[in-house]
């Protein structure tokens, strides 16, 4: 009888020790965990199909099936590409005419230069990680009042957090913590 105590006690444990991996190994086994690619295969492939600078990337996840929205900036066009999160399948690609590089909210008309000295996208997810773990849902390199930032938006299945991260210095701007509706 004693041997019928120990097993559920023992798959316990091994629940609980896969839980707490799966918890602490960040975007990338988040997204392999669940058979989707990471944000870098993801981004991978969209600059296969078109060179440039990745403004930004969303896993978007609809009844449909999950997908990566990537935004790319090339010879003054800006590129929409949709990735279909499992299989890497590029289920679209949008090419328009962009005037303003890397800048979205059309408040002012400055062009960014995308060579300039700005922290590597993988340094700024890096830097949100450490207050908010989970997975990355969406990066996007943008402008605010003559400052170039990088968007970060994070989800653990509880809460969503948001952060303005400074593209040059690596300083948090902004902070947000709010509970997951969806």
């Amino acid at each position: 009888m004693k041997k019928w105590m120990m097993i559920p006690a023992l798959a316990g444990v091994l629940v609980i020790g896969g839980v707490a991996m799966a918890g602490s190994a960040g975007q990338s086994f988040a997204a392999t965990q669940k058979g989707l690619l990471t944000m870098e295969e993801a981004e991978a492939i969209a600059l296969k199909s078109v060179n440039g600078d990745v403004t930004k990337i969303e896993l978007d996840r609809e009844k449909s099936g999950a997908t990566y929205e990537i935004e790319i900036k090339s010879g003054g066009f800006e590129y929409d590409l949709d990735i279909d999160a499992k299989t890497g399948e590029i289920l679209r690609t949008e090419k328009d005419n962009d005037n303003d590089v890397l800048d979205s909210d059309d408040s002012d008309d400055k062009v960014i230069d995308p060579n300039g000295k700005f922290i590597t996208e993988k340094a700024a997810i890096k830097i949100a990680m450490k207050q908010a773990k989970g997975t990355v849902t969406e990066v996007e390199l943008d402008e605010d009042n003559g400052r170039v930032i990088y968007e970060i938006e994070i989800r653990d299945g509880k809460y969503d957090y948001d952060f303005d991260i400074d593209a040059i210095s690596g300083e948090v701007l902004k902070f947000e913590k709010e509970r997951d509706d969806d």
